[in-house]
């Protein structure tokens, strides 16, 4: 061989051995990689000492950043250690009375500290009594926490959402049902708790008290005038009491009623009924057949007259008026009548403009009222409600078991009648011609 040609021979053999340094270098650099990265991602129970950066070969890229590693969840964990995760916990307002004792309701299986079995609420919690009839469906099916947060909230007794809020994430119907209604009865807009137990109870509904006691322990005001007061409305101590006339939830009238006045007094006072001053007339049957209606009758307001729950007066009236057929005149005791009438119908003794009942001037109410002995009362000549004459004059009078006739009839300037307590009499209300002195 030449000196040339041995001298080619050796500068290839250094550039091939050059070449293969390299290539060795970028083969330990990625093993290294690696083993970086799968020693991130085993746990170990002793720290590994991260190895030695091994320093790139001259011209090769620096390899990626390793990412950094996740702490794995504990395998175990002592009883009370829960709220080393579980910190939200207790900063609820209202927690559960064993929060700090988890161990208490969450009963360890095995030494994992997420493998347990729940203890049932009814353990602890015996809401259900023996005379409870009715249980709210939740309570029944052992789904407690349909209401109730387990551990804490910031409501009363851990509920989810309070009052009204809560009932009605069930009871979709009655949500709507209110939405629609003008009237909602102030428990129902606030806590429905109020009158339904939201356990169990021995009423239907979960009512907790299923009388007009539930509607009185609010209503303190008339419990006091029903027990005080001398004539108590049936209505409100039979059958549904309260609600026979009052819907519990909502209405589209004031004070939840179910119906008008009149729809409502009707639907009892469709038939004669026994009372401790006697009977009282079928009502809807007298209406039907009568049909000069009162005003108020007219206006379909019963209760302009008489008052819903209990009065002092006879027939549950709202103001003095006489039981009697006769009564010695006293203002106090027209109170109701002159609620609408002017009181002068019995006061004034001549008048042109008071009342189309006189003879000529002379007032013909006054004379039949005002009166120290027998004084005859409005009821003496006119029905209440309604009746077939004009001016709802009756018929009959009753005068003991008599129905005196009154046989009155109308006029063009006023009228007769010739009832049993004086001789036919006639009235007009022209007034009297004044004669000249020559007698024209």
């Amino acid at each position: 061989m030449t000196l040339l040609g041995g001298r080619r021979c050796g500068v290839i053999a250094g550039r091939l051995s050059n070449r293969w340094t390299a290539v060795a270098i970028a083969i330990a650099l990625t093993a290294a990689s690696v083993v970086r990265a799968r020693a991130a991602q085993q746990p170990s129970a002793a720290p590994v000492k991260a190895a030695a950066p091994t320093a790139p070969a001259p011209g090769a890229s620096s390899p990626a950043a390793a990412p950094a590693p996740k702490a794995a969840p504990p395998a175990t964990a002592a009883a009370g250690t829960c709220v080393s995760c579980h910190a939200a916990v207790p900063k609820h307002t209202a927690v559960h009375p064993k929060l700090a004792d988890c161990v208490s309701c969450h009963v360890p299986k095995t030494k994992d500290a997420h493998a347990f079995d729940d203890k049932k609420c009814i353990v602890c919690h015996q809401m259900v009594k023996k005379n409870d009839k009715f249980v709210h469906g939740p309570v029944a099916a052992g789904e407690c926490l349909a209401c109730h947060d387990p551990h804490g909230s910031d409501e009363p007794a851990q509920v989810r959402v309070f009052g009204s809020d809560l009932c009605q994430k069930c009871h979709v119907d009655m949500k709507a049902r209110l939405a629609e209604k003008r009237f909602t009865h102030a428990p129902v807009k606030e806590d429905c708790a109020t009158c339904h137990n939201p356990h169990a109870s021995p009423s239907k509904y979960q009512i907790r008290n299923d009388s007009a006691e539930q509607c009185l322990a609010c209503h303190k005001t008339l419990r006091k005038e029903l027990v005080t007061a001398r004539v108590q409305h049936e209505a409100v101590a039979v059958d549904r009491e309260c609600v026979n006339c009052h819907d519990p939830h909502a209405s589209d009238l004031d004070k939840q009623l179910k119906g008008t006045s009149m729809q409502l007094c009707l639907s009892c006072h469709d038939r004669e009924q026994d009372a401790p001053s006697g009977k009282v007339q079928n009502v809807k049957g007298w209406l039907q057949t009568h049909t000069d209606l009162h005003g108020p009758i007219r206006q379909q307001d019963c209760v302009g007259c008489h008052l819903p729950h209990d009065s002092e007066h006879f027939r549950l009236l709202r103001k003095d008026y006489p039981e009697t057929f006769y009564s010695p005149y006293e203002p106090k005791n027209y109170e109701l009548c002159f609620t609408c009438h002017q009181p002068d119908l019995a006061k004034v003794e001549r008048t042109a403009t008071v009342t189309g009942f006189r003879d000529g001037d002379l007032n013909l109410h006054f004379l039949h009222v005002n009166r120290t002995e027998k004084g005859r009362t409005c009821r003496a000549c006119h029905e209440a409600h309604s009746s077939t004459e004009p001016k709802h004059l009756r018929d009959t009078v009753p005068f003991g078991d008599w129905q005196m006739p009154i046989g009155y009839t109308q006029t063009a300037d006023g009228g007769r009648c010739a009832p049993g307590c004086h001789l036919p009499k006639t009235y007009s209300r022209a007034l009297p011609r004044t004669v000249s002195a020559g007698g024209k």
